[in-house]
């Protein structure tokens, strides 16, 4: 059940996303569980990957003095989120899925580049994203591929850091 509450969109989440309405905060906030719970499979939330989650919302404006202060308050409630012994079912039934996107794909692609930002891709938390696609309807074929675009990403980022003088 919803309390009413909507995050607004920010340019990056147009941009990156195609998410041009509101969402329901309500719904963000189970989105943000299963999140959490999935790159906590290893029994740990990494300080990279809880890093790399609040930078992505920064980015979805939830931070920024030009939105709503709801958007604040939504960053606030993620940072306090119990994310251990989740029920991924239940959690995912909770999910209103009513965006332009393909959301289920969505969480799977945010779950493995949040997994991924401690440079370890633990084998509980690929088990943790199989199991959530198996929930939400997701192939294993889309969740290689998705995992696959996770790795190219990350080496087009290396090479720009590479070439632009940024690493050595």
């Amino acid at each position: 059940m919803s309390n009413g509450k909507t995050l607004q969109s920010s340019p990056y989440s147009k941009r990156q996303y195609n998410i041009h309405q509101p969402g329901d905060f309500d719904s963000a906030v189970n989105y943000s569980r299963v999140l959490l719970a999935i790159a906590g499979a290893e029994g740990e939330l990494a300080e990279a990957e809880l890093d790399w989650y609040i930078n992505e919302l920064v980015l979805f404006g939830c931070t920024e003095e030009s939105l709503p202060e709801i958007n604040k308050e939504y960053i606030s409630t993620v940072k306090s989120l119990n994310w251990k012994n989740v029920n991924l079912e239940e959690l995912l039934g909770k999910i209103n899925f009513d965006f332009p996107m393909d959301c289920p794909k969505v969480i799977l692609y945010q779950a493995i580049k949040m997994c991924r930002a401690d440079r370890e891709y633990h084998q509980k938390e690929k088990e943790a994203i199989r199991k959530a696609a198996q929930i939400l309807g997701v192939s294993l074929t889309d969740v290689t591929a998705i995992e696959s675009l996770v790795e190219m990403e990350e080496s087009a980022d290396k090479l720009r850091y590479f070439l632009l003088g940024t690493i050595s």
